[in-house]
C-alpha cells in the first residue's frame, strides 16, 4: 500500500511540475488574447458608438456556443490562431 501511495505521489509531482512550466506560457497567452479584445473594443466604441454592445455580446454568445459545441470551438480557435501569427 505504502509503494503504490508513493507512485502516485510521483505521478502528482511530475503533472505539477509540467504544470508550473507551462501556466506562464498559458497566461500569457490569455493577457494577450485580452489585449486584443480591449483594443477591438476600443475601436469599436470609438468608430462605431451605436454598436459597441455587439463587441461585448457577440463574443460572449459565440463563447457559449463554443462551451456546447466542440467543433464551433475548434474553428474558432483555428480562426483566432491564424489572426494572431498573421
Amino acid at each position: 500500500m505504502v509503494e503504490v501511495q508513493k507512485s502516485v505521489d510521483k505521478w502528482f509531482a511530475k503533472i505539477q511540475a509540467d504544470i508550473g512550466k507551462k501556466i506562464g506560457a498559458f497566461v500569457a497567452f490569455l493577457l494577450f488574447l485580452l489585449a486584443i479584445g480591449i483594443f477591438i473594443g476600443i475601436n469599436a466604441a470609438q468608430h462605431f458608438p451605436r454598436q459597441a454592445m455587439l463587441a461585448v455580446i457577440i463574443p460572449a454568445v459565440a463563447g457559449v456556443i463554443a462551451y456546447y459545441n466542440r467543433t464551433f470551438a475548434v474553428v474558432l480557435f483555428v480562426i483566432m490562431l491564424i489572426f494572431i501569427f498573421i
